[in-house]
């Protein structure tokens, strides 16, 4: 099963973040599942975390569990502007 499968239009904005190390969710693959995306007209933020591994944010505190809330902080506000 691929969540690709299930692309189209009209879907939400969406914001991916994966770790450059991430060997369950390969960075390629969730790249080029925002390029699927974007391909059906919907609005993608992608952002790969550098010396981050699969779930990265779970080490709450961690440089990569900061960094990523930070990013999903600041789409959050892009979102309301």
């Amino acid at each position: 099963m691929s969540p690709t499968s299930d692309i189209r239009a009209g879907l939400p904005r969406t914001l991916l973040v994966v770790g450059d190390r991430d060997r369950g969710a390969r960075p390629e693959t969730v790249t080029g599942f925002g390029d699927a995306l974007r391909k059906k007209g919907v609005h993608v933020e992608a952002e790969e975390l550098p010396f981050a591994e699969h779930a990265f944010d779970d080490a709450y505190g961690s440089i990569t569990s900061q960094t990523s809330r930070r990013i999903l902080l600041d789409s959050l506000i892009k979102d309301t502007r």
